[in-house]
């Protein structure tokens, strides 16, 4: 079987979190605080990149904490085969 060494793509833009009751050593994730403008109001819609084994299903309402602010993980979409995982999160 194939394995690849998913942590590489976390290499150059990936981050440090805490997940709520995760493990000691964190997840790292690639972050965006993409800005959005719905209906002539601007917001920002943050999302985090990570791996599906660092975040496990049903950890949807559990916060993720990234640069010292903590976010609530409102989704956990799939990606492709399922290696990553994109996270919907709201302050």
């Amino acid at each position: 079987m194939f394995t690849e060494d998913l942590d590489a793509y976390f290499a150059d833009f990936g981050i440090a979190s805490t997940l709520q009751g995760g493990s000691a050593g964190g997840v790292t994730v690639i972050f965006d605080r993409a800005a959005l403008a719905e209906l002539g109001v601007q917001g920002t819609s943050p999302q985090a990149l990570a791996k599906a084994s660092a975040v496990a299903d049903g950890d949807e309402g559990k916060t993720l904490t990234i640069d010292g602010t903590a976010y609530v993980i409102d989704r956990r979409d799939p990606i492709d085969d399922g290696a990553f995982v994109l996270l919907q999160l709201s302050v």
